[in-house]
Parts: structure tokens; sequence; C-alpha cells
């Protein structure tokens, strides 16, 4: 194969893997790109400075250190006959908290016109949260799902505790900043689950590091895939980084005090592959 043209088919690739990355999983060199693109407009307060000002017309105790605005991504997957299907939805909220309580505001969000419509507040606490559960990265995406039992039935509410929202694709409104809103309505949830649930910060955090490790080892087997594609080119190098990316994952792992297993596996076994197709 021409020299230029193995150039050209490793950078395809790339391309093509990054932008379904940014698609799917919403990490890869897109995200951050438009992560860092969009910082300066978070910054300038504007979207959340409006946001707080039609909060505040429904509950006039909103500031900006009680109110998160809380987008809950949930990815679904069916047959469309021979093919799955992935189906991506979009819960939007806005959390305000309200000494040991919080105070929920549905939100709907047009993207093709680029507004939003908030609901009527509703109210929960400690008498209604049934069980709690942490999932996510501190300072970067945290999520709490909320077990609620109200009027006999039994609703699940996610918030997302991201200190950073920016517009990672159409579905998302704003490029805001909320950082110490998201702490405080993350002690109140803590507390929360403490006394309705009997669970303390730890076994949160426990489970939560179970969760964050889980992610790891699905981005160590994507690595791992990228070096099997990058393995038949002019260069070993492109293979060989993203295997050293794959096992960094792995010791990221291991650190947190969970050592993979399953994905461990499935990186040697990706390793061997590239191995062979390099001979």
């Amino acid at each position: 194969m021409d020299l230029s043209l193995r150039i050209f088919t490793i950078v395809l690739i790339v391309v093509v893997v990054s932008i379904l990355e940014a698609k799917f999983y919403e990490i890869g060199p897109v995200i951050w790109i438009k992560r860092s693109l969009r910082r300066k407009y978070a910054l300038e307060g504007k979207d959340r400075n409006e946001l707080l000002s039609r909060v505040q017309e429904l509950l006039p105790q909103v500031n900006d250190s009680n109110t998160v605005f809380s987008l809950h991504k949930t990815t679904s997957h069916h047959s469309g006959g021979s093919v799955q299907v992935a189906t991506n939805t979009y819960d939007l909220h806005v959390f305000v908290v309200d000494n040991d309580s919080f105070w929920v505001i549905p939100m709907e969000y047009s993207r093709w016109k680029k507004s939003y419509q908030l609901g009527r507040p509703g109210k929960f606490s400690t008498d209604s949260v049934k069980d709690v559960s942490l999932t996510g990265k501190h300072g970067k995406h945290l999520i709490f799902t909320f077990l609620l039992e109200i009027n006999g039935q039994q609703i699940t509410i996610n918030m997302d505790l991201v200190p950073f929202c920016f517009r990672k694709n159409s579905f998302y409104p704003f490029d805001l900043m909320q950082e110490i809103a998201c702490e405080n309505a993350f002690q109140t949830a803590e507390k929360m689950a403490r006394i309705a649930c009997d669970i303390t910060p730890e076994e949160l955090e426990e489970s939560r590091l179970k969760d964050e490790c889980l992610k790891y080892g699905t981005y160590a087997g994507c690595a791992g895939a990228i070096g099997i594609l990058s393995a038949p080119s002019v260069s070993i190098i492109p293979s060989i980084v993203c295997f050293v990316i794959a096992f960094l994952f792995l010791g990221m792992m291991v650190l947190k005090n969970q050592p993979p297993k399953f994905s461990a596996l499935v990186v040697l076994i990706e390793l061997a592959i590239a191995y062979l197709l390099l001979k």
C-alpha cells in the first residue's frame, strides 16, 4: 500500500472513531475540543443568569448557590430488523436545594427553536425517599438516582451534577458553570441518603467507584480496538500508543482498588490480535 494512502487510512480511522465516540459515548477528542471552546461562553454567565432569572419567577428563594441544571441522558437499544438501533433520551430538570429538601422543575427544550419552557415545581424530602444511589465521576459528572414514593406511586428521578455544562450536541441547551450549586446539592443528597435509607457516604462512594471503573474498562477495550485497526499500518507507533492508553485505563482501575478482570482479558486478546497483524 502506498505510504500516503496508509497515512490517509489511519487518519480516516481516527476521525471516524472520534466522531462515533462523541455521538454515542460523549467522549474522545471531539468532546475535548468542544469542552475547551465552550468554556469561555460558560464563564460569561449569560445562560446561567437567564436560567436563574426564569426559575426565580417560580421559586423566589432561588440563587446561584442552590440551583442546579440537570440533563440526564439514557441510551436504550432495540432491534430494527437485523440491526441494533440505539436511541438516546434526554431528561432535563432544574433542582433547587431547600434546606434538607429538593424542589424539582421539569424542563422542555426545543433544539430547533433553541428555546426552553419550565414546568410546575414539585418538592420531595427524606419522607419520600426510599433509595439513593451514586454513579459518575467527581468534579465532572455525578449522578444521584432517587427512588421516591409519592401518593403510593414509586418514581425514579436522576439528578446529574455537572459543574461545567456545555453544548456537546444540539440536545444540550446551555454553556454554564455551577460548581457551588453542585456541591450544595451533593451534600444535601448525601444527607438524604443517610437519614432516609441509612446509606453512609462511604457506601455511596463504593458503589460509585464500581461504576466509574466499569467505564474505564470500556474505554480500555475501545482503545485496544483502535490499536487493532491501526496495526496493519506503515508504523507500529499508533498501535503501541493505543495499547499504552488501554493499559493506563486498566492501571487506573487498580489504583482505585477495582482490579480489572474481564476488561483486562479483552485487552490482552486485542493485543494478541494486533501482534499477529503486525507480523
